[in-house]
């Protein structure tokens, strides 16, 4: 049986092929959708959706990731910021809703280490 893999067991390269922050992975170095707060909310998304397997994944993806980002907008400091964050947060999480699926990896199964390793051989 294989252990599942996590986003703490990536290194810094897996992280970097892996994950960009916050929007589509477009291939090129450009931010369509700004981060702001939620940087670390957003690589952990990008991880999840990347070990895809089912529907109901991928809706638990999105419902850790507006979870991830609420938790953000309430550590700021300011009634303002953390309203407007998480004014944000819902924002991006209806985004992942409606327009994410195409991004979500369906596979029989999570993906594994050796998933990993193919994938980022194929692109080398």
């Amino acid at each position: 049986m294989t252990i599942p893999l996590t986003y703490n067991d990536l290194s810094p390269r897996e992280q970097r092929w892996m994950c960009n922050g916050c929007g589509p992975k477009l291939g090129v170095d450009i931010d369509v959708v700004p981060d702001f707060i939620f940087h670390d909310a957003c690589e952990r998304h990008d991880f999840d959706y990347w070990l895809g397997f089912s529907e109901g994944d991928r809706a638990r993806a999105d419902r850790r990731f507006l979870v991830a980002m609420q938790e953000a907008a309430r550590a700021c400091s300011g009634w303002w910021s953390r309203r407007w964050y998480s004014f944000l947060a819902w924002r991006y999480y209806w985004a992942v809703r409606w327009l994410g699926k195409g991004a979500f990896s369906y596979r029989e199964r999570y993906g594994t280490r050796e998933d990993l390793e193919r994938e980022m051989a194929e692109d080398d």
